[in-house]
């Protein structure tokens, strides 16, 4: 092993939304590489204390103490302490592990890069921000300045950074996502679907996509709209409401799916949607692609990418332009859809897979240790 690595974050669990799907991946390809010896650093989650195990080969899982925004849990600092690693990669922002991390620096030096996961997007630190700003006082532009690195999953998260004022070195290395040998058959219904499949949550901008549902519903009456997710801060409710004051007819919300339901849940789609304010990556918009379905989605995901390979729709956001690529979507034959998915998969094969992602990681960890970010193709400037 040429150096010991700690993966620093909050909750062990699928209720980590997008880090549930980035950081185990990542953890156990560093740790087979035999690169480095990987520990990965978080809180139980009181709900599902397993989920924990799958997250790395050697997991160091907290108790937490008092609210879950703050995620304290004060045996974090003497675990970080023990472990010693010669790198810290700090996964998410805002929370005490980012002060765990903080007070470890100051003491022993230890390097560190910070991923962020979109905390740094402009829409996201609008939300809350009176707690925001106090932690930013507190320690986390502290935290942020002395960060040997940061890293970027795509370059308009970059310029997040840049134009918060952050001058450290920027690593760009997208998310990974797992691209299935094989895909499970398509279902042979004679309804066709839109699907929209994340955390339903004010950033996702479902409102547009339910009004903009509204004007085609009628005129499109052999498909259906699935709005499936976990619920966050009451906003199921609420778009159901919207969905009633709207009278429609077509759209079926679900709970949350994992595993082989939520493969056949994207296989069962004619088009993916995501009509989100903010995305640092948008994992969701990589795996509907890997499964061979196009994406619709806005200029606030970094998915350009979609129109190049032709694969989908990158819109503002607004009803009239969701509209629109809906329109042109669902007026497409199945024929015409499945060969925008098929391009779509080559392009996640070819561009995003999780062994060329963890070796980037490795060169970022390693070029960290080595105090040379300077001259590496990945960093941004």
């Amino acid at each position: 092993m040429s150096h010991t690595l700690a993966l620093l974050t909050t909750t062990l669990s699928p209720a980590a939304g997008g880090l549930a799907a980035s950081i185990p991946p990542l953890a156990h390809l560093l740790a087979r590489s035999r690169a480095a010896e990987v520990h990965v650093v978080g809180l139980e989650d009181p709900g599902d204390p397993a989920a924990a195990r799958a997250w790395g080969p050697t997991v160091h899982a907290h108790q937490r103490r008092g609210p879950r925004a703050l995620a304290y849990a004060p045996q974090m600092e003497g675990t970080l302490d023990r472990l010693a690693p010669d790198v810290i990669d700090v996964q998410g922002l805002w929370t005490y592990p980012s002060l765990v991390n903080l007070r470890h620096h100051r003491r022993h030096g230890t390097p560190y890069i910070v991923t962020p996961h979109g905390m740094l997007d402009p829409w996201a630190r609008s939300r809350s921000s009176w707690r925001k700003r106090v932690v930013r006082l507190w320690f986390e532009n502290e935290h942020l300045a002395r960060a040997a690195c940061l890293r970027a999953t795509a370059e308009m998260e970059a310029e997040h950074f840049r134009a918060m004022g952050l001058r450290n070195p920027i690593a760009i290395v997208p998310n990974g996502v797992d691209v299935p040998d094989e895909l499970p058959p398509r279902p042979t219904a004679e309804r066709r679907r839109l699907l929209f499949l994340s955390r339903i949550h004010p950033k996702k901008g479902l409102p547009h996509l339910l009004r903009a549902w509204a004007r085609l519903e009628s005129s499109h009456s052999d498909w259906d709209l699935i709005i499936a997710g976990p619920d966050e801060v009451g906003h199921t409710a609420e778009m159901r409401k919207l969905a009633q004051r709207l009278t429609l007819a077509n759209v079926h919300f679900q709970p949350a799916v994992h595993g082989a339901e939520k493969s056949a849940l994207y296989r069962s789609a004619d088009v993916f949607v995501l009509p989100t304010h903010a995305e640092n990556f948008g994992l969701v918009i990589a795996e509907a692609l890997a499964h061979e379905v196009p994406v619709i989605t806005t200029r606030h995901a970094p998915w350009q990418g979609l129109q190049a390979h032709r694969c989908g729709w990158w819109i503002d956001l607004d009803e009239e332009h969701m509209y629109a690529a809906l329109g042109e979507a669902m007026a497409q034959p199945r024929a015409e859809l499945y060969a925008m998915g098929a391009r779509g998969r080559s392009w996640m094969q070819r561009d995003f897979g999780w062994d060329g992602v963890a070796r980037q990681m490795l060169q970022v960890y390693d070029s960290v240790l080595a105090e040379n970010t300077s001259c590496m193709a990945l960093f941004y400037d």
